[in-house]
């Protein structure tokens, strides 16, 4: 903003001066031509005095003004104004586009074509980059394939770093009118990411046919691979994993966003089986007050309040913590008689939310309590802050906040080691990708 102010000063103070030098000259051009008039009379009058019999025509102010002069000098101030005008939005032009793209006399000699439409609607959240992909990363395998894309393992050929990359394109984001919803999840990675337990994304760029995402990888796998491995988790195990995601999502709300799509294969384990909470796909810029009322979420981990399309805020995100901690506990979900059949019918009345299955009598009356605070049917009854949380006997002697430190791993409480998986370099599978991306990462903050 200060050197587009700078040029601003600068344009305004050039015009200035150029408006000075024309009414300059306008005035000297006034005072020759009255000069020229007088002399033509003094002229004639002597002519008439000597007996001189041929006439002197009588010419107007205009007609006396050379016009081989006047051209000259108006051509040359107008040259001025569009040379002064030139040199002027080139340097706009170049301060808003890369400088070492404009440092080869090669490239500025070409024509700068306007950006197309189907770049320009994701700008600026996906940057349009320019170094091919296939030189910068190698794939090691598919994490996942999803609705809009897929999730690639890769490594950066520059650093030997690992990281996932996600693919998103741009023809399903545009049919099913989700352009907003992409640009909303690359800028709340990019804000929320230096959180201990909310991946961090690097970087983000735009190809011709898709998006991508660049996420740190994490290593641990998904917590819901975790319970089919082990099955029922331990209460002192779910006590971290409960604290942990919800001191994510108590930063998410306080930052004004709502994510929408929690669930044990959204929460990822790091090395040391800490959570790291992925997929902002659905998430949303959500004031704490604020309602909406998009439809959308994991069936299993809606809210009351979304199934029967009503307003809803962040409560449902603490809705879906009770549902996440009832599959730790006991591997199933809670609600009774609640199908999708139902819902599509809109047969709501004879569902049960919020009760709890019968695999709750091998725990804890602490977890119980619990759970059941969270699956408050009524968002205004349920639990939805650290503060309320802490209050809990589940949570009796133990500091809710000091679990943001990792002082405990859940992967030694099991026994768990993680085995880093080869790396193939040489396979690549991005040929069919025509992306780009830049050199140089923009790390978050």
């Amino acid at each position: 903003m200060i050197v587009k102010d700078r040029f601003n000063f600068k344009l305004y103070l050039g015009l200035h001066i150029i408006m000075e030098w024309v009414i300059l000259i306008q005035n000297a051009s006034i005072l020759s031509d009255n000069i020229l008039v007088k002399f033509s009379i003094q002229l004639s009058l002597k002519n008439i005095a000597k007996g001189q019999c041929f006439s002197v025509h009588n010419k107007s102010h205009e007609d006396l003004k050379p016009c081989s002069r006047f051209s000259r000098r108006r051509y040359l101030v107008l040259a001025i104004i569009i040379l002064l005008l030139k040199q002027f939005n080139y340097k706009m032009y170049s301060h808003s586009r890369n400088d070492d793209a404009y440092s080869d006399p090669l490239k500025l000699s070409k024509t700068a074509w306007p950006v197309p439409t189907f770049e320009v609607i994701f700008l600026p959240e996906f940057p349009i980059n320019e170094t091919s992909l296939i030189n910068s990363y190698a794939i090691i395998n598919i994490i996942s394939k999803g609705a809009y894309g897929k999730v690639y393992k890769v490594q950066k050929k520059e650093t030997k770093d690992i990281f996932a990359l996600k693919t998103i394109s741009k023809a399903k984001i545009v049919s099913e009118d989700a352009i907003k919803q992409a640009k909303q999840e690359s800028s709340i990675l990019q804000a929320v990411g230096h959180h201990n337990f909310i991946v961090n994304s690097p970087d983000r760029w735009q190809g011709r046919k898709a998006l991508f995402i660049l996420t740190k990888f994490i290593t641990g796998g998904e917590l819901f691979s975790l319970v089919e491995e082990y099955g029922s988790l331990s209460e002192e195990i779910v006590r971290i994993y409960v604290a942990e995601v919800a001191l994510a999502l108590d930063f998410l709300h306080n930052a004004g966003i709502i994510h929408r799509d929690l669930k044990a294969s959204n929460v990822l384990l790091d090395s040391e089986g800490h959570v790291v909470l992925i997929d902002f796909g659905l998430a949303k810029w959500l004031r704490p007050l604020e309602r909406t009322l998009t439809f959308c979420g994991t069936f299993e981990y809606m809210a009351p309040e979304i199934i029967k399309r009503k307003c809803y805020g962040h409560e449902v995100d603490w809705w879906s913590l009770g549902v996440l901690m009832c599959f730790l506990l006991t591997k199933k979900f809670p609600g009774k008689n609640i199908t999708r059949d139902l819902l599509e019918n809109g047969e709501l009345a004879i569902v049960t939310f919020g009760s709890l299955p019968d695999e709750v009598d091998n725990i804890s009356l602490q977890a119980i309590d619990l759970l059941k605070r969270l699956l408050q049917p009524e968002p205004k009854m349920r639990i939805k802050s650290i503060l309320g949380l802490q209050r809990i006997a589940f949570y009796m002697n133990h500091d809710v906040r000091s679990y943001y430190s990792k002082k405990v791993s859940p992967f030694n409480l099991l026994g768990k080691k993680i085995e880093n998986a080869p790396i193939d370099k040489e396979k690549n599978v991005f040929l069919d990708f025509d992306s780009y991306m830049g050199i140089n990462n923009a790390h978050c903050t």
